[in-house]
């Protein structure tokens, strides 16, 4: 009985110094704002830009160090952001995706360097001249150079009705798109397709005979327990704690519910926090370093390796070299903008989303501060 209450006793001192170390993190990137040479709280710089929430999560060695949410799920509602709050993150969706592709790819049911029609019926991509003698393979398409069209996609606001999966690609009402295809050489050159992403979410519902977010949620985040993801569009009010869309002026929008819906779901329609975003951000740092994780380790070095011309691997961004070398990407829905960064060697990195339209501007600065504090 002595044993076991000096292990209990061990065991919560150090929660108490892992509570304590999180705590100081927290307070040094507090005081880490500086712009123009004038140091700024946290409030002031959100007041600012119109910046309603915040929600940041920092990794340190491979774990979870430390999140905090700051703000208000809605400007003039008194319901505070906090560890729970879940934010559209745009583009960054596609990392989720890529990995769920991936995931497919290690099971032996999907070929990196095969045609992309070899998996799809309701749909394909049209053949033209630039297909006629080299295919669009899922390697393209993650690495953005399968010369396919259109960049990014319009929000739906909660009155509009929501197209499908094929009438995205096709480009025909309620899309607001214009179709999907192939009219620059095929791997010539790098060229940012969220069109292209609309691909491999319709290869993942008709192999798992169903519906993205179904699909996603047991390839994706049951196995990584990210609880409070999803991909369902529009969100259900029921999934609750969600932090709500805010103009250029800070002025709550998409009314009466609150934030608008994204049925590109593959390209643009996550919505999550910073803590679960983390947990897949961690596994692929793990899955790079060792076998034995989420995603093969072949495989992780695969889709952490520039796909030239491109500077993106298979889903992220990549730069640096060494102990600097980073995955990373951005996301910016009309009410929302995101981004996070894990760096690969150290397996260290932090994500931080917004709840507004200038929210890009506010990371940047959030950016500078974590690099301050924490020493990325």
């Amino acid at each position: 009985m002595k044993q076991l209450t000096y292990v209990l006793t061990l065991s919560s001192f150090l929660l108490l110094i892992h509570r304590s170390d999180a705590q100081e993190s927290i307070a040094v990137f507090e005081r880490s704002i500086v712009v123009d040479g004038k140091n700024y709280t946290l409030a002031e710089r959100m007041e600012h830009y119109g910046v309603a929430g915040v929600s940041i999560a920092v990794v340190r060695d491979g774990a979870l160090s430390w999140a905090r949410g700051y703000g208000y799920l809605q400007k003039g509602k008194p319901e505070k952001v906090n560890t729970e709050t879940v934010f559209s993150v745009g583009s960054i969706s596609k990392v989720g995706t890529a990995a769920t592709i991936l995931h497919l790819v290690d099971r032996g049911d999907l070929d990196l360097d095969a045609d992309v029609n070899t998996y799809l019926s309701q749909w394909k991509v049209p053949e033209n001249k630039y297909t006629k003698n080299q295919s669009v393979t899922l390697r393209h398409i993650m690495s953005h150079t399968a010369g396919l069209t259109v960049h990014g996609f319009a929000d739906f606001l909660p009155d509009e009705k929501l197209p499908n999966t094929v009438e995205i690609l096709k480009g025909t009402s309620p899309a607001k798109n214009s179709p999907v295809l192939v009219n620059i050489p095929i791997g010539s050159q790098f060229r940012y397709s969220g069109g292209g992403t609309q691909v491999l979410q319709l290869i993942i519902e008709e192999m798992r005979n169903a519906e993205f977010p179904q699909a996603t949620q047991a390839l994706l985040f049951e196995p990584l327990n990210m609880n409070r993801s999803t991909y369902e569009n529009p969100l259900p009010e029921a999934h609750g704690n969600i932090a709500k869309a805010h103009d250029r002026r800070g002025k709550p929008v998409a009314l009466p519910r609150g934030y608008q819906a994204m049925p590109e779901m593959a390209a643009s329609g996550l919505w999550t926090t910073p803590s679960d975003l983390t947990k897949l951000i961690i596994a692929l740092m793990e899955s790079y370093h060792s076998q034995g994780g989420f995603l093969y380790q072949s495989t992780t070095k695969d889709m952490m390796t520039k796909v030239l011309p491109s500077d993106y691997g298979l889903g992220p961004e990549l730069k640096g070299a060494g102990s600097s070398k980073s995955f990373s990407h951005g996301g910016a829905n009309d009410s929302y903008r995101a981004f996070f960064r894990g760096y690969l060697e150290t397996k260290n990195g932090f994500v931080i989303l917004t709840n507004g339209n200038r929210g890009s501007e506010l990371i940047r600065e959030i950016h500078l501060a974590l690099i301050k504090a924490e020493g990325f």
